[in-house]
């Protein structure tokens, strides 16, 4: 008896959880999108703050939680956070503000009366995962 090849059809992943990863660096984006891959994330991308306003009103519902980088060409990080909160208030309390000068962030979004999570750059990644289940719990 002779077996006909099969074709391999790949299932499509399920995704747990999805985040915005929004950094200017593409180095960055890469690391953390492969990293919350592994973890089982969808992830989506954006190098500005336009780019990450488009993909929000696109798909916010979908979005569990946002990692900004604080200084992003254009729009910056605390005007996106800005942005965010007045278009889709719900994943205001969902955003990891990354900033390579973390007290100088904390100084500016007080300044803003925002509040959001701090993440200093460079970060650890288990401390990263610690915020992402902070924000998904919550």
């Amino acid at each position: 008896m002779q077996l006909k090849p099969t074709r391999y059809v790949p299932v499509p992943p399920t995704f747990s959880h999805c985040a915005l990863v929004v950094d200017d660096e593409a180095s960055v984006r890469s690391v953390l999108r492969r990293y919350l891959l592994r973890r089982g994330w969808a992830v989506l991308e954006a190098s500005n703050g336009d780019e990450a306003l488009e993909l929000i009103a696109d798909g916010s519902e979908l979005i569990d939680a946002v990692v900004v980088d604080l200084h992003l060409p254009g729009l910056s990080g605390s005007a996106l956070c800005r942005r965010i909160s007045a278009l889709r208030p719900m994943l205001a309390s969902r955003i990891i503000m990354a900033s390579g000068d973390a007290l100088g962030a904390v100084e500016e979004l007080a300044k803003e009366a925002f509040t959001c999570r701090i993440l200093a750059k460079p970060f650890d990644l288990k401390e990263f995962v610690r915020m992402l289940d902070e924000v998904v719990a919550a």
